[in-house]
């Protein structure tokens, strides 16, 4: 594996924990909070730097890079210790308004989507707002979609007419000798026809940054699990926000969070009818199927490898933004749930009991990244060590 997605990953996901971590900082000095700790990196080791500051404040740097972490004064049980409130100064966070408590939680989760809304208005800068999207589910998309789809060659086969005449992975047919062809039946049913005759093929790339045209001349028999020009294709949908440039990193980013669970959905929804998990374990990633994405996006060099790079960090952004306010122990939104209940019944739950129920919480998230990381290892990391 190359260095540099080593690098990449590690940039990646620092800055998305930072900023992640530091909205809930910059809330909790908002609210008077006292802030023990503010480090990037988990503290399984000594720190390999530190500085503290004259009202107590720590920041800190750990050698193992996946993760960060604020440590809020009056967090947790035990700080309820005399003498720890002198050390730092500010209020204990369980002393503050509840709404505000509310406030310093959410926004953690609020700064990732901020972050993911701005990294999207780059991408679509970048794409002169128009972007190319698989069709992979069904699924009405709120933004503004050119009415004509186009055929996107997701795999060319060695040694197949495809590959002979240029044809490649990413590239978008737009028409095939001037005529447009929009979906996958009357693409092949033209392929087919044209057998054994030179095809005219109007292409772009996923960008739709430049046409270019090539000739291909389909085969007549071509052999088993292949077709006419051996390629694997899919229909795919433009978004087009040229008309709404101001809101479309917003329109972008709706679309594209719920276009994902929706193609996540029917995958479960596959996995139970043909009892087979393999589509879900390939939807879902962890930090080493993140790690293997990256390295497929930096293999494509070029404009398009930034550009997906772009898109990759909003995406991220958005699911971990999600994936922390959903209500379950140990993540941020477990805690709001809490919160939540003292705000509307008038009652504190103890800090102890919350704090088990957020180490089981914790325990189970901890085996299901492991699963995950598990299908992950198989799915990029084996190929990617293997490979000669």
């Amino acid at each position: 594996m190359p260095i540099i997605t080593l690098i990449v990953f590690l940039v990646v996901l620092s800055v998305l924990v930072l900023v992640h971590e530091f909205g809930h900082f910059i809330t909790a000095r908002w609210a008077g909070v006292g802030v023990e700790e503010f480090a990037l990196g988990l503290p399984f080791t000594k720190p390999i730097w530190q500085k503290k500051l004259k009202d107590g404040l720590v920041i800190s740097l750990y050698p193992v890079l996946f993760g960060g972490f604020v440590k809020l004064l009056g967090e947790d049980a035990q700080d309820k210790e005399k003498g720890k409130k002198e050390k730092v100064k500010g209020k204990y966070f369980y002393e503050i308004n509840v709404w505000k408590r509310i406030g310093v939680v959410v926004a953690g989760a609020t700064m990732n989507a901020l972050l993911a809304f701005f990294v999207f208005y780059i991408f679509l800068i970048a794409s002169n707002f128009k972007v190319l999207i698989p069709i992979l589910a069904d699924y009405n998309f709120l933004s503004p979609k050119d009415s004509n789809r186009a055929i996107l060659v997701s795999f060319v086969d060695k040694e197949t007419p495809a590959a002979t005449s240029g044809l490649k992975a990413g590239d978008v047919v737009l028409a095939a000798d001037g005529k447009s062809l929009g979906n996958l039946s009357e693409f092949q049913l033209y392929t087919k026809s044209r057998a054994g005759s030179p095809m005219e093929l109007t292409l772009t790339d996923i960008t739709l940054s430049e046409n270019k045209k090539l000739t291909v001349t389909p085969r007549l028999n071509p052999p088993e699990g292949q077709g006419p020009l051996g390629i694997a294709i899919g229909e795919s949908v433009v978004l087009n926000y040229q008309k709404n440039k101001l809101s479309s990193s917003f329109y972008y980013g709706y679309d594209m969070f719920v276009y994902n669970f929706v193609v996540l959905k029917q995958f479960i929804g596959n996995a139970v009818k043909t009892r087979d998990v393999t589509p879900v374990t390939e939807g879902v990633s962890g930090p080493v199927g993140i790690l293997g994405v990256i390295n497929i996006i930096l293999s494509s060099g070029g404009k398009q490898a930034v550009l997906n790079l772009l898109n990759l960090v909003g995406l991220l952004g958005l699911s971990l933004a999600f994936m922390n306010i959903f209500p379950f122990p140990a993540l941020d939104g477990g805690r709001m749930a809490f919160l939540f209940l003292e705000a509307f019944t008038g009652r504190k739950i103890p800090m102890k009991w919350e704090a088990r129920v957020h180490q089981v919480g914790m325990i189970l998230l901890l085996a299901f990244m492991i699963l995950v990381s598990y299908f992950d290892v198989i799915k990029f990391v084996g190929p990617l060590f293997l490979k000669r």
